[in-house]
């Protein structure tokens, strides 16, 4: 047996604190390399939790680590998602991507697939199934439904998607994303569904979701209007059968919350030790980088709250479902308050739409609590300009006066091909 050097007998503990101090994923591969008793002593250590920074370079993708001061390290994915768009992740390394379609112009092909382990891939619909006037069809001829192509702007899982009964949830297109317009629509559907069967919107555009997260066993999307509508979907064996959904729609005041005259850029749904935050992003002006963050937290309100009046008056049935049939879904209606929380209280949020997550900073020694963000704009389209996706406006927030945002990822050149994403670890 070759002897090893008087270091390796240091203690699973003095290791673990060594660990500690190396938390990136990156380092602990050199860690483990120094000899054979370290390694054994690290992987019985839990892997680092904190998510990377999916960077969609030009010359290869890469990730930065926050566990690492924002250390880029190279990524290897396959050729064929090599340029994909990244829009969504889900916790184990699973990533929601899309690519173009290989004979249809303007069309997408979207995948969920693991960046850990890429032969784990799901196939995702590429169609949504609207109720519209059936063809004429001959004698014999197979009846057939109309489909229009779907763009996917957002989506999360209600389990890891090899768990009997994962469901999609996601806000939905049934035309090309263009910033500024077309509403979005709530879809659900079943990991290996191959086409979406209808979709669910409100009449009032404050209802449109921005966000969406699993909490309480039940899909929680953020609206527009700072409300939320909490959707629990059910599916029959029938094949191309509709979901049935659970509704409820909670309704917010608007009254007592306010953003210091700034622009809102976006609003994001964060769990947390079991609570509900809602995350306002802000810009001085319109176009301009991410200055600072609001974060409330949800509750009902009390007996003495004040300010209730405007919020909107639902009578339950509000929800509309555009498929076969169509009809109204009834719901129940909750009045609740966003109440501003005056700290973080140690709390590192990372946001994103559908992939927003919460930790907390004692289990980080060295961190302190603030909100990691990323750029998710898509191209502006027009002005015969290459459409790029700019990623450039990221970094992290303290709420400190002195310093509101910190620069704390690379900066790196505009993408053709993706915006930037969170990879989940945990």
């Amino acid at each position: 047996m070759a002897d090893f050097p008087p270091w390796a007998n240091l203690t699973d503990a003095v290791v673990r604190e060594i660990a500690n101090r190396l938390p990136c994923v990156y380092d602990r591969v050199h860690l483990a390399g120094v000899c054979r008793p370290w390694r054994e002593h690290l992987e019985r250590l839990p892997p680092p939790k904190l998510p990377y920074l999916i960077l969609p370079l030009a010359e290869q993708l890469a990730f930065s680590c926050v566990l690492s001061d924002g250390a880029t390290h190279p990524f290897f994915v396959p050729e064929w998602i090599r340029h994909a768009c990244y829009f969504g992740s889900y916790d184990g390394g699973w990533a929601f991507v899309s690519t173009a379609h290989p004979r249809a112009q303007g069309y997408r092909d979207y995948f969920l697939t693991n960046l850990h382990q890429t032969p784990n891939t799901f196939v995702l619909p590429v169609w949504i199934q609207l109720d519209r006037e059936e063809p004429v069809l001959r004698p014999r001829q197979k009846r057939l439904r109309p489909r229009d192509p779907l763009f996917i702007n957002a989506a999360t899982l209600s389990s890891d998607p090899f768990m009997d009964g994962c469901v999609v949830a996601g806000f939905v297109n049934n035309c090309a994303p263009v910033p500024g317009h077309h509403r979005q629509k709530i879809a659900f559907w079943r990991i290996d569904d191959k086409v979406v069967i209808g979709c669910f919107f409100m009449e009032d555009a404050c209802w449109d979701a921005v966000d969406v997260v699993r909490h309480n066993g039940a899909f929680h999307f953020l609206t527009n209007g700072q409300h939320i509508v909490v959707g629990n979907p059910g599916f029959d064996d029938e094949a191309n059968a509709p979901p049935q959904v659970q509704w409820e729609y909670r309704c917010f005041s608007s009254q007592g919350r306010g953003y210091d005259g700034q622009h809102v850029v976006a609003r994001y749904l964060v769990e947390s030790s079991g609570e509900l935050l809602m995350v306002v992003r802000c810009s001085p002006r319109p176009g301009e980088s991410t200055s600072a963050f609001k974060v409330f937290r949800m509750a009902q309100p009390e007996e003495d709250d004040d300010g209730d009046g405007d919020a909107p008056l639902l009578d339950g049935r509000t929800m509309l479902f555009v498929g076969d049939p169509c009809s109204r879904s009834d719901g129940d209606v909750v009045r609740y308050i966003w109440r501003e929380l005056p700290s973080l209280e140690g709390r590192m949020l990372f946001v994103g739409r559908g992939c927003s997550r919460s930790y907390n900073t004692d289990q980080y020694p060295g961190f302190e609590g603030g909100v990691y963000f990323f750029d998710h704009r898509i191209p502006g389209q027009g002005g015969g300009a290459p459409a790029l996706y700019p990623c450039r406006d990221c970094g992290k927030w303290t709420g400190k006066p002195a310093l509101q945002v910190e620069l704390c990822f690379p900066e790196q050149d505009p993408s053709n091909y993706s915006s930037q994403v969170w990879l989940l670890n945990g």
